[in-house]
């Protein structure tokens, strides 16, 4: 039976240019860091719970700094020209101290840095360009620094205010990840009523617990049809379905696509998955 989603995360980034956070003030957070060049001519954003902040350089003096949310639903766009995307990617439930807003006022949404910081991403931004003017042996690395130290600023910050409910939703988040118990379980173990549970996840993970364990099993499904030699059937079961029709109507709705269509996609080596 497949782990958690987050152990799927950090599978998808066993490549050179993705890993943990140099910061160590940032691991229990952040999941991952990544850093892209091109040729990428698509873009799939799947729903499993993160949360990122995302520089593009789109040529040498012109970049972007964005947050991505919680999606909800698969997203598979086309790709426009840039030179380097560098993409931060927050544990389900760890961004919410950096960007001052519940989560669920970012979920399926692309939003401005600047629109969440103010001058401070704007300062960063210009910081970004900058270093690829410089004389720098490794200007990813550098990059990458420069943004973990700006997190690190952000969340050691006196106008950073998180609830004690925060570290109970990210106690739920790992519960869930694992499968195998109900949001009310959850609730019960937790010692919170489902309601407030929801309250706080919402705020905390930007989509529901209902709706988080749903993105889990999905999430499950994906690993488990890249190895598995069975059947869908037994897919289904080993990821948490009543069974093989539950497995396709619930993909359906979180990938838009039937399972057998996903893989096939998946399969296409020009496609980069961003979560």
């Amino acid at each position: 039976m497949l782990g958690s989603t987050e152990q799927a995360i950090a599978r998808r980034a066993s490549s050179p240019e993705v890993g943990a956070p140099a910061s160590r003030a940032l691991r229990n957070l952040v999941v991952a860091v990544r850093a892209r060049t091109p040729p990428i001519t698509s873009l799939d954003l799947l729903p499993d719970g993160t949360t990122s902040l995302v520089f593009r350089l789109l040529d040498a003096d012109r970049a972007d700094l964005v947050v991505l949310g919680p999606q909800t639903r698969a997203v598979y766009k086309r790709v426009s020209r840039f030179l380097l995307a560098v993409q931060v990617v927050f544990r389900p439930g760890g961004a919410y101290p950096f960007f001052g807003v519940p989560m669920d006022e970012l979920a399926d949404r692309l939003v401005p840095a600047r629109d969440l910081w103010g001058r401070r991403a704007d300062a960063l931004l210009e910081q970004l360009v900058a270093i690829g003017a410089g004389v720098t042996p490794d200007p990813t690395r550098a990059r990458l620094d420069a943004i973990e130290r700006a997190l690190e600023g952000r969340m050691l910050g006196p106008d950073v205010f998180e609830p004690a409910s925060a570290a109970v939703a990210r106690a739920a988040v790992r519960k869930l990840s694992l499968g195998g118990i109900t949001v009310e379980e959850a609730a019960s173990a937790l010692h919170v009523s489902p309601r407030n549970l929801r309250r706080a996840f919402v705020a905390t993970v930007g989509v529901s617990p209902k709706q988080y364990a749903r993105i889990t099993r999905f999430q499950r499904v994906v690993s488990n049809a890249q190895v598995a030699r069975g059947s869908w059937s037994e897919v289904a079961l080993a990821s948490g379905y009543c069974d093989q029709p539950h497995l396709v109507r619930e993909f359906r709705e979180l990938a838009g696509l039937s399972p057998v269509a996903f893989m096939k996609r998946r399969s296409t080596p020009e496609i980069e998955r961003a979560r």
